[in-house]
């Protein structure tokens, strides 16, 4: 509901309101945002299908979530299976494209216990972490985009004309790099006058460039629908990731050792 995600929206800017802030120009600026990844705080939830919790689905979910946790770190995303029909457990984990190896596999741990907790006995559930993502269902859904399940975060500002279009091209180009490249991730930086953007894309590895497009695509209509694509947002839902700030929020360097990623799926079909 409205008030639901209205709350959620303000709950979300509080918590960033009170990250540690940002230092500029030196290696300070790359230590805090690498402090504020390895807090791998609690941003969103939402629990599915609740129906037909079986103990055998709860034991097969018990060995996805630690499978997701002891493969995730070699690449920063899993996807997998678990089990038999009707009790098959299908999940994925998405690290942001920055979080070193350790902060991946401790944000999907975390993600896991924290899931359980909030969605138990649901044989469908996500979670949003501040630097991961956790999917499971009973139903599979790789190689699909997620349905409406998003949080959007825009920060109020005396925005122009001139800086909602110059978003538009600026998250144009940012979805372009990131469903081009092989690990669906891309960081941009740009000046813009009397500000410099920074911009951070990313889908979910199960998905196909065009798909991964599409969803970024999705994203940044619906920010701008709620006249927000200014100088800063966030979106997440529940196959991609898309931002930007006039701060720095992602490591630049040194990038994650993640080795190639599992071969993209054949597009999805029209349902």
């Amino acid at each position: 509901s409205i008030p639901c995600l209205s709350y959620l929206l303000i709950l979300l800017l509080a918590v960033l309101q009170h990250s540690p802030p940002l230092v500029y120009a030196s290696n300070q600026n790359v230590l805090s945002v690498e402090d504020k990844l390895r807090e791998n705080f609690y941003i969103y939830s939402s629990c599915f299908t609740s129906d037909g919790f079986s103990a055998t689905y709860g034991q097969n979910l018990e060995q996805l979530f630690r499978s997701l946790v002891d493969s995730v770190p070699s690449s920063g995303f899993d996807n997998t299976s678990i089990g038999d029909a009707p009790n098959t457990a299908y999940g994925l984990v998405l690290c942001r494209g920055d979080a070193p190896a350790d902060i991946c596999r401790n944000c999907t741990a975390i993600a896991a216990e924290t899931v359980k907790a909030k969605c138990p006995n649901s044989r469908s559930a996500m979670i949003w972490h501040s630097s991961c993502l956790l999917r499971y269902s009973d139903t599979r859904f790789f190689g699909t985009i997620g349905g409406s399940e998003k949080v959007g975060l825009s920060y109020p500002k005396n925005t122009t004309s001139a800086d909602r279009q110059a978003g538009r091209d600026f998250v144009d180009a940012l979805a372009r790099d990131a469903a081009s490249n092989p690990k669906m991730y891309a960081t941009r930086i740009q000046p813009q006058g009397n500000y410099t953007s920074y911009g951070m894309a990313q889908c979910t590895r199960d998905l196909t460039p065009v798909d991964c497009m599409v969803c970024l695509q999705n994203a940044a209509k619906e920010i701008e629908q709620n006249q927000s694509l200014g100088q800063e947002f966030r979106f997440l839902s529940m196959s991609c990731l898309i931002g930007y700030d006039t701060r720095i929020f992602f490591l630049t360097s040194p990038e994650p050792a993640w080795s190639s990623p599992p071969p993209l799926l054949a597009p999805s079909s029209p349902s």
